[in-house]
């Protein structure tokens, strides 16, 4: 296999065509899988309107198609209002969606390529009262109500004024009793629908009330807060208590639970050690299992995962190698013997290997001598029946799995046909691929796959949540069913389970609460908590059975999790230290090896691949998409849209042992790296240490940002506690000069002050005395006009506050450019003048790289406005609260991760920066696949 081999990578290059305004029309791949191969050309194609908007998107593989079928449609295309928002769009996957605004760009009635129609009630103040939903020929139905509390003196006693006190959704009704001084929730209800049906909520709240199940049945949580808002007790509805605690600087150092009726509380998690960039190092399970995790000094990477209990052998030893991109090579567990059935060598070695797209095409690993095929999980291996796999993954130009070739005890493959204008899927069937009629048959108008298997019926709820699913289909006689409630955020509330014997109807049901969840089955009248709790790096689950445990397992029976890089449970252990269950799967998630000591005490393990739950359906749960592991893609589209690209299918950009999902959106890995923040604290430093010497001090300074391309270290400057502002005008480059105040007419002052009260208005507080403007450029002529804009201006409304600018660029006495090329860079006010950038330090050489490229967009919070249109009376977009709110996200992480000043590294290539071997486009293509991966935020609320 190959470690970026020269043979697959040579020649291989991603390229971008810049239009005039920076936008990128065409991107430009190349894929090879075989070294012998010539690489295959993948271009994917934008078009924008004249304000910079994305009106139309090809995939590469519709883009090629375009050339020959004229009929061919684009994979995304989109409608705007005046102010910028999505007025409609039309998606080959996920259909038609026409959305419609309120004055104040508030989203009031929607449309979808069902009929779905959905519309909503604000207050005064914009806050959503109600949410109506019909149906393609129902009768419309309230689905959602909120009420907020007023200014009374009781609901000030609780923190409630103006707060969402009490939500009617889908699966029941929420209340919050109590809220935090920091708006945390200290106390809330949830009481569940009596019926299964979707509500019709009516406006008075008694007759709310009379759908919902008795008041005895409430479940009340409560969580306490420290003054920084990190959780320090958890309360769950049956009176468990999970405590945690803390390091000085916040992070997570150990975490208890006390269960109902018990005195002491039991230690969960302790002793949690990190490094210098708040990596975990080392924790102590509550079983005495030491957990070590060693990195790669360099980059920061997982080279090995330890668990050990006392002076016993390892019950986890893995070994990771990468390639230098970061894609995992191979995993040894080192705690496996070598093993030897049926002729085999059977090595505990797992390796991949990757094309020059860094798409998954070949695994080699071990598996059960029966390894799953499909969604059904029922067997119980014998754990020394092993044997060696191999798998091979061909993709589409779309990217789009559609052949997985298995090689071990039983070979098999799977294959998959696509539309031809579109990414919708479906296996073929002895043989015989689907026709276009039937795949289209498949799927309903927004793209939800409408069987699980041949005979297994999906339903899909408005809001295109999978709302029902049955696994038998009789003819003469009621179906089974798994019926699936979520809440207004979009989040599983409760599971039902409807199972039909010859005797009667059984019926299974799960409810989801904070911290909790409360398994019922008819049939045997179990009743069983599952406390969930986080307990350092893996989530760990304790059995507590208000009835009678299973026989062979005590009650309140503690179960640790040990886990992979990816989150995936390879173990679970007792109390003792003894392996309840072991599980080892393959790449894209199927059980390749399940054994344990009891199948009933193992049966209760739902917590799998990835660390998520897996249904009965063998469908896994990740919270806002349902992921078939044996198609390896998910059910229906991505409900954020094209965040992972144009095919709104894919799992995980084909890349499943380098990237994770989180809830169902789109990929996760690290957004900056070690050598990204080197950079932000070297420029910062370099910023800082002007300020200091022109007797500024940056604690009083605001930091104003110009046009996109410095957004990223915008976040950086905010995570230090220091105050910006965005300055959201473009064009500036090439000297243009600003025409001066005394010049303007009354009207163009006017739009001017008002623009500039707009961006910095709110910003400029009584203890702000100086403002430095910040840009990313070749010679500085953008951040001297911008200068020279906020100068006159805080000039004319008479502020006594010191103006200066930031050009960060690599030209600051490079003598091979003239004094005049180098005129603003020497400006007398140019604080990098005094202290220049350390372009010595590789993480400052990537932030010039990108920079001055113009090619770090994917992180703009921001629209480009053409400063021209300033003094007409034009205004710029709003910023993207979502996007800002995400990236500031990543930043807080990658700062935990890596602290927020890392000792800075030389480059290993100090010269004149040049595109050179750096995919500069492929670090942009990354920037705007993965910009919410940690956003929890994100939700499709109206």
């Amino acid at each position: 296999m190959s470690i970026l081999t020269g043979g697959i990578h040579t020649h291989t290059p991603t390229l971008s065509v810049i239009d005039p305004r920076g936008l990128a029309v065409r991107v430009v791949a190349y894929c090879r899988s075989v070294e012998t191969e010539e690489p295959e050309e993948r271009i994917n194609r934008s078009a924008y309107d004249a304000m910079g908007r994305l009106i139309e998107q090809w995939d590469p593989r519709l883009w090629s198609l375009s050339a020959e079928d004229a009929a061919t449609p684009a994979n995304l295309t989109n409608a705007y209002s005046l102010s910028g928002k999505v007025l409609g769009s039309t998606s080959v996957d996920a259909g038609k969606r026409v959305n419609l605004f309120g004055d104040g760009d508030q989203l009031v009635q929607t449309w979808d390529s069902r009929g779905s129609e959905r519309w909503v009630e604000y207050d005064d103040l914009l806050r959503p009262l109600a949410i109506f939903e019909q149906g393609e020929g129902d009768v419309a139905r309230c689905t959602e109500r909120h009420g907020y509390a007023d200014a009374g003196a009781d609901f000030a006693a609780h923190n409630q004024c103006g707060q969402l006190i009490r939500h009617d959704d889908p699966a029941g009704t929420l209340t919050v009793d109590d809220y935090a001084l920091t708006g945390g929730v200290l106390e809330q209800t949830q009481r569940f629908l009596s019926a299964l049906e979707s509500p019709d909520w009516p406006q008075g709240l008694p007759e709310r009330d009379v759908l919902l199940e008795p008041m005895e049945q409430a479940a009340t949580s409560a969580t306490y807060f420290n003054p920084l808002g990190d959780v320090l007790e958890q309360i769950d509805a049956k009176g468990n208590r999970q405590l945690f605690d803390y390091t000085v600087d916040g992070q997570l150092l150990a975490s208890h639970l006390q269960l109902s009726g018990q005195v002491t509380p039991q230690t969960l998690v302790s002793a949690i050690a990190y490094s210098a960039y708040v990596q975990v190092e080392q924790e102590t399970a509550g079983n005495g299992v030491v957990s070590t995790l060693t990195y790669r000094p360099e980059d920061g990477r997982l080279i090995r995962l330890q668990a050990r209990h006392g002076t016993e052998a390892a019950l986890q030893d893995l070994h990771y190698e990468y390639d230098p991109v970061g894609n995992v090579l191979s995993i040894e567990d080192a705690a496996l013997p070598i093993r030897y059935f049926a002729n085999q060598r059977v090595e505990p070695v797992k390796r991949y290997d990757y094309d020059s797209l860094y798409q998954l095409i070949e695994a080699t690993g071990w598996e059960a001598g029966a390894a799953s095929r499909g969604p059904g999980f029922n067997r119980f291996d014998d754990p020394g029946a092993v044997a060696n796999y191999h798998q091979t993954y061909r993709y589409d130009a779309g990217g789009n799995l559609l052949e997985l070739v298995h090689v071990g005890p039983q070979n098999h493959s799977r294959k998959l046909t696509a539309a031809r204008y579109s990414n919708r899927c479906l296996l073929e069937q002895n043989g015989r691929p689907p026709t276009e009629e039937e795949i289209a048959a498949a799927f309903d108008g927004n793209g939800n796959l409408l069987d699980l298997q041949p005979g297994q019926a999906m339903s899909w709820d408005l809001r295109n949540q999978l709302c029902e699913v049955r696994p038998v289909e009789r003819e003469n006689a009621d179906d089974d069913l798994e019926l699936y409630l979520y809440d207004g955020d979009g989040m599983r509330q409760r599971k039902v389970r409807t199972t039909q014997t010859n005797a009667r109807s059984l019926i299974s049901e799960v409810r989801y609460l904070p911290g909790l969840e409360i398994r019922t089955h008819e049939g045997t009248g179990e009743v069983l908590q599952v406390i969930c709790v986080q307990a350092g790096r893996s989530a760990m689950q304790v059995l507590h059975w208000e009835t009678a445990p299973p026989s062979g397992i005590a009650n309140n029976q503690y179960r640790y999790n040990l886990t992979d890089h990816l989150g995936s449970s390879s173990l679970e252990l007792d109390s003792e230290a003894q392996v309840i269950s072991q599980e080892t799967y393959h790449p894209f998630g199927s059980t390749a090896w399940f054994a344990g000591r009891s199948e009933v005490e193992a049966s209760y393990k739902t917590v799998r691949y990835s660390g998520k739950e897996q249904d009965t359906t063998g469908l896994y749960y990740y919270g806002f998409r349902y992921y078939a592991p044996w198609l390896q893609r998910w059910i229906n589209p991505d409900p954020a849209g094209t965040l992972d690209g144009p095919n709104v299918y894919r799992m995980v950009s084909n890349s499943p042992l380098t990237f994770k999902d989180e809830q169902g959106y789109e990929p996760v890995r690290v957004m900056f790296d070690k050598k990204d923040i080197e950079g932000y604290a070297s420029i910062f430093a370099s910023i800082s240490e002007g300020l200091s010497t022109q007797g500024v001090s940056p604690a009083e300074t605001l930091f104003i940002l110009v046009g996109r391309s410095p957004l990223v270290l915008g976040a950086y400057i905010e995570q230090m506690g220091l105050r910006t502002a965005n300055l959201q005008i473009s064009g500036l480059a090439g000297g243009k000069e600003i025409t001066s105040m005394s010049d303007l007419s009354a009207s163009e002052k006017k739009n001017r002050f008002d623009f500039l009260d707009r961006s910095l208005g709110e910003k400029t507080s009584h203890d702000i005395r100086a403002a430095v403007v910040i840009d990313t450029g070749v010679t500085g002529s953008s951040a001297y006009a911008a200068y020279s804009l906020i100068k006159e201006y805080y000039h004319e409304q008479e502020l006594a506050i010191v103006t200066k600018m930031a050009i960060i660029s690599n030209r600051i006495g490079d003598k091979r450019f003239s004094d005049e090329e180098q005129k603003y860079l020497h400006h007398e006010h140019n604080v990098l003048r005094e202290s220049p950038l350390r372009l010595e330090e590789r993480g400052v050489k990537r932030y010039l790289k990108i920079g001055l490229f113009q090619v770090d967009k994917g992180l703009a919070y921001v629209d480009k406005f053409d400063y021209k249109r300033v003094d007409v009376g034009d205004v710029p977009n709003d910023i993207d609260v979502d996007k800002k709110h995400q990236l500031e996200m990543m930043m807080s992480h990658a700062l935990k991760k890596h602290g927020a000043a890392p000792s800075p590294q030389r480059a290993k290539h100090p010269g004149q920066l040049t595109l050179g071997k750096v995919s500069v486009e492929k670090y942009n293509r990354k920037n705007e696949g993965y910009f919410s991966r940690f956003s929890r935020s994100l939700s499709f609320n109206f």
